[in-house]
C-alpha cells in the first residue's frame, strides 16, 4: 500500500517548474519565441514595424490607445466632481 507522503512527493515532482519546463521544451520549442515582435529593417527606407503596424516619429513612443492610463484617474475624479455638484 502506498503511503500518503509518497503520493504527495510524486505529485510535487510531476508538477514542479523544472518538469513543466522540460515538457514544454520537449514540444516544438517555446510557443512565444516563434518569431520576433519587432522587425527592424536594415536599409531604413521602409521604416520599422511592430507586427503589421508601422512605427513613425509620432507613434513610436505613445499610441492613442495608451491614453487608457489617464482614464483610470480621470473617470473617478470626474465622478467625484459630478457628485459634489448634485444638490443635497
Amino acid at each position: 500500500m502506498q503511503k500518503p507522503g509518497d503520493a504527495v512527493a510524486q505529485f510535487q515532482q510531476a508538477s514542479s517548474v523544472s518538469s513543466l519546463w522540460s515538457r514544454l521544451n520537449a514540444r516544438k520549442g517555446l510557443p512565444f519565441a516563434a518569431k520576433a515582435v519587432a522587425e527592424l529593417k536594415e536599409d531604413g527606407r521602409d521604416g520599422d514595424y511592430v507586427g503589421d503596424y508601422k512605427l513613425t516619429v509620432w507613434n513610436a513612443r505613445w499610441q492613442y490607445t495608451d491614453n487608457v492610463i489617464f482614464l483610470t484617474f480621470l473617470c473617478p475624479a470626474l465622478w467625484v466632481w459630478m457628485m459634489n455638484k448634485v444638490p443635497k
